[in-house]
C-alpha cells in the first residue's frame, strides 16, 4: 500500500507542477501496477483507492475513470496468476499496455482524435513507461512479494 500511496501523492505532486496534462506521466497507473504486482489479494482495494483518487481530478468522465481502474487492477492481479509481476520486464509490458488502453479510452470518450493528437498520447504513454524505473528505484526492493494464502 506504501508504494501506491507514494506514486499517488509523486503524482499529484507533478500534476501540479505541469500545467498541461499531456506531459504528466500516469504515476497513479505505475504506483497500481507495481501495488497489485506485490499484493494481487488486495487488488480491490488498490485499485477502488487509485480510482477514488483520480476521480478526485478528473474534469469529465469521472465514472468510466473509476472503471478503468478497477479493470486494470483486475487484469494485473489475473496477470499475476501466470506470470512473476515482480520482475521488471512484465512490469514494463503491464505498465505500457495499460497506459495505451487507458489514454486511448480518454481520446475515445472525448472523441479527439487528430493525428496532433495521437502523437501527444503517444508521448503520454512513453513518459508514463519511463517513469516505471524511477518508481521501482524510489520504492526500494519489490521482489518480497507478499501473496495472501487463501
Amino acid at each position: 500500500m506504501g508504494v501506491l500511496l507514494g506514486c499517488l501523492l509523486a503524482h499529484a505532486l507533478v500534476a501540479q507542477l505541469i500545467p498541461w496534462p499531456w506531459w504528466v506521466p500516469d504515476i497513479t497507473l505505475v504506483g497500481l501496477v507495481l501495488a497489485v504486482g506485490r499484493s494481487p489479494g488486495q487488488w480491490l482495494a488498490l485499485s477502488g483507492l487509485s480510482g477514488l483518487w483520480t476521480v478526485v481530478w478528473a474534469v469529465r468522465f469521472q465514472g468510466a475513470v473509476f472503471i478503468g481502474y478497477l479493470a486494470l487492477g483486475w487484469a494485473v492481479q489475473a496477470l499475476t496468476r501466470r506470470w512473476d509481476a515482480t520482475e521488471v520486464r512484465v512490469q514494463a509490458a503491464m505498465v505500457a499496455m495499460a497506459s495505451l488502453f487507458m489514454t486511448a479510452g480518454a481520446l475515445w470518450l472525448d472523441e479527439l482524435w487528430s493525428w496532433p493528437l495521437l502523437g501527444l498520447a503517444g508521448a503520454h504513454v512513453v513518459m508514463t513507461c519511463v517513469t516505471l524505473p524511477i518508481a521501482r528505484l524510489a520504492c526500494g526492493p519489490l521482489s518480497g512479494r507478499r501473496v495472501p494464502v487463501g
